[in-house]
């Protein structure tokens, strides 16, 4: 009795392996050449060490676009994306490096970040790097040039002309 309970045990482990993943990821991980036996105990480690998602988490990893956005502009050093969608983004000033690469126009996938403060992660569809960012209305102001250390903000007499 015992025994049939372990094999079915085994044979539950290894369907759900072989049900959920994808011929393509079985492939790629090379799971397809394991025995049932072997898939079970895959699964049983797998079970053990991390936690299923639930569906909400799966949808919010998702592209949240359906036709994936172009990029338009790369503004103000690439601290600034627009897409072709009219969206505006704000980079994570840590990825801006990665962003300065990207030229125009080129597929960006949008999808949700766990990031509180950059919410959302720009993917370049050619080149598979990413980067955090958040949405904004508009860019910032430009900051005024400071001015020159006069403190009477009166003309600075420039030249041998100036002279009294």
């Amino acid at each position: 009795m015992f025994f049939t309970i372990f094999a079915i045990f085994h044979l539950l482990a290894a369907e759900a392996i072989d049900t959920e993943m994808e011929s393509v990821d079985k492939k790629s991980t090379g799971i397809y050449k394991l025995t049932d036996k072997e898939k079970a105990a895959l699964q049983r480690w797998i079970d053990a060490r991390y936690q299923r998602k639930t569906e909400e988490q799966r949808e919010s990893q998702k592209p949240i676009t359906g036709n994936h956005p172009t990029l338009s502009e790369n503004l103000m050093g690439s601290q600034y994306l627009r897409l072709s969608d009219k969206t505006l983004w704000n980079v994570r000033a840590e990825d801006v490096p990665i962003a300065q690469g990207w030229i125009t126009p080129t597929e960006i996938i949008v999808s949700q970040s766990a990031s509180p403060f950059f919410p959302y992660k720009l993917t370049n569809k050619i080149t598979g790097s990413s980067v955090s960012a958040r949405k904004v209305d508009k860019l910032p102001e430009p900051q005024t040039p400071a001015l020159a250390p006069n403190t009477n903000n009166q003309p600075i007499p420039m030249g041998p002309s100036s002279k009294k």
